[in-house]
C-alpha cells in the first residue's frame, strides 16, 4: 500500500524541483536593503535559499543516480 516504485524517481525529481523553485524565488526576493531588513534576517533568508538548492539538488543527484540504463 505505499508508493509504486516505478514512480517513486518522479516523485523525488518533483520534490526537488519545488525545492530548487522555492530556493531561487526567496534568494531572487532577498535585499539587504528592504524596508524593515536586518542584517540577520538577510542573512537567514540567503542561508534558507542556499539549503533549499541543495536539499533540492541532493534529490536530483539521487534521482539520476537511481536511474540506471
Amino acid at each position: 500500500m505505499g508508493v509504486p516504485t516505478d514512480a517513486r524517481p518522479i516523485i523525488f525529481w518533483a520534490i526537488g524541483t519545488l525545492l530548487v523553485l522555492f530556493g531561487a524565488m526567496i534568494a531572487g526576493q532577498a535585499t539587504p536593503d528592504a524596508l524593515g531588513a536586518t542584517t540577520a534576517s538577510f542573512a537567514g533568508s540567503i542561508l534558507l535559499a542556499f539549503i533549499l538548492l541543495l536539499i533540492g539538488g541532493l534529490f536530483w543527484i539521487t534521482v539520476a543516480s537511481s536511474i540506471k540504463d
